[in-house]
C-alpha cells in the first residue's frame, strides 16, 4: 500500500526555545488511519484503540527530511517540532509560514546494542538489570550517547559515564521502592 505524503503550511510557534507548527486535524487523522492500518496488519486482534500519543513520521522541509515524532498539543491536536535543521532548511523563524510534508515512519527506531557494551553489561549485572528495565526512549538516547565516541579513550569514559548511569538509577530506584511504602501510608491517614 502506497502512502501519499501529507502537505500542508504552517506558522512556526515558539514556545521558550523550541519552535513547533500545528498539525491541521485532517492530515494528523489521516496518519493516525495510516498508522492503526499499519498496526492491524501486524497483530490482527481487534481491538479500539485510543488516539495514538506520538505519531512517528518523517517530515520534510525545502528537501531537508528528519525522524521525527508528532507530540500530542492541547484538545487532541498534534504538534510538529521544528529542528534547527528543518527550520534552516526553510529559512524561517518564529512567526513565517513554510510548507512541510509529513509521511507515516512505521520503520523500527531501535539502536541495536553493541558488541563491546553487551560483554560490559555482562560483567556488570545489576547495571544490565537496570538497562533492560529502561524505557525505549531512554535505551535508545544511551545507545547513540554511547555509539558517538569513535576512539578508544573516548569510548572507555564513555562506558564508565553509561555504567555509573545505570548503577546511580538502580540504587536511586530500590531507594524509591523502599520509600514508597511510606508515602503512601502517609497519605492514606
Amino acid at each position: 500500500m502506497v502512502r501519499q505524503p501529507k502537505k500542508f503550511l504552517a506558522t512556526i510557534y515558539k514556545i521558550w526555545m523550541m519552535r513547533h507548527v500545528d498539525v491541521p486535524p485532517d492530515i494528523a487523522d489521516a496518519l493516525i488511519a495510516q498508522l492503526r492500518s499499519s498496526q492491524d496488519s501486524a497483530s490482527p486482534k481487534k481491538r479500539k484503540a485510543a488516539k495514538p500519543k506520538h505519531i512517528p513520521v518523517v517530515a520534510m522541509v525545502n528537501h531537508c527530511s528528519a525522524r521525527t515524532t508528532l507530540v500530542p498539543a492541547s484538545a487532541g491536536r498534534y504538534r510538529l517540532q521544528i529542528n534547527s535543521a528543518l527550520r534552516k532548511a526553510g529559512g524561517a523563524d518564529a512567526g513565517d509560514v513554510i510548507g512541510v510534508t509529513l509521511q507515516l515512519d512505521t520503520a523500527p527506531r531501535d539502536v541495536p546494542v553493541p558488541a563491546e557494551l553487551t560483554a560490559v553489561l555482562k560483567q556488570h549485572p545489576k547495571a544490565r538489570k537496570e538497562f533492560d528495565r529502561l524505557p525505549p526512549g531512554h535505551r535508545r538516547q544511551l545507545l547513540l550517547y554511547y555509539l558517538r565516541a569513535k576512539s578508544p579513550k573516548a569510548r572507555t569514559h564513555v562506558t564508565e559515564r553509561f555504567l555509573d548511569h545505570l548503577h546511580e538509577r538502580a540504587l536511586l530506584g530500590q531507594a524509591r521502592l523502599k520509600s514508597k511504602p511510606k508515602a503512601v501510608a502517609a497519605r492514606r491517614k
